[in-house]
């Protein structure tokens, strides 16, 4: 079964609107872009195997954030701010509930690009996430277990 890619959107998107204030999007996403400023998020990289044997239940990803500001300093303060905020004990409490860990952070880059007339301002940095998708089968409710005792019985 294939994991569910918008419980990371879901995830971060609530975190750093509760936290920041700020919107986060889909880097490359279809729609409108908000006025600055913003977060940017993309799954870089959406499944690195754990072990050479591919255990369907838990595997890596990488994530992409860009914080989008109106100056430099201000995307560069932003994008620290995330990054600071999401290593905090109270988001490995959000990690923990939704089956993340937050294995390593890079450092913040540098991530404009000239425009025509103006620039837009993003710094930003990947995190590197292990997921642990746990599955239920659709077996049903076990209302009774029949031994070899009780069948030879």
């Amino acid at each position: 079964m294939a994991y569910d890619y918008t419980k990371l959107y879901t995830l971060f998107a609530r975190m750093i609107k509760a936290k920041m204030g700020l919107t986060m999007i889909e880097l490359n996403g279809n729609g409108k872009q908000p006025a600055a400023p913003f977060v940017a998020f993309d799954i870089v990289s959406p499944r690195i195997p754990i072990t050479w044997l591919e255990d369907e239940d838990a595997f890596e990803c990488v994530v992409s954030f860009t914080a989008y500001a109106k100056s430099k300093v201000q995307a560069m303060t932003l994008c620290d701010q995330l990054r600071d905020m999401l290593g905090k004990t109270s988001a490995r409490d959000k990690y923990d509930a939704a089956g993340v860990v937050l294995v390593e952070r890079t450092a913040s880059q540098v991530r404009y690009v000239e425009e025509t007339e103006t620039y837009a301002y993003m710094v930003g940095f990947d995190a590197r996430l292990r997921i642990v998708d746990v599955k239920t089968d659709d077996v049903g409710e076990i209302t009774e277990i029949k031994t070899k005792e009780s069948l030879n019985g």
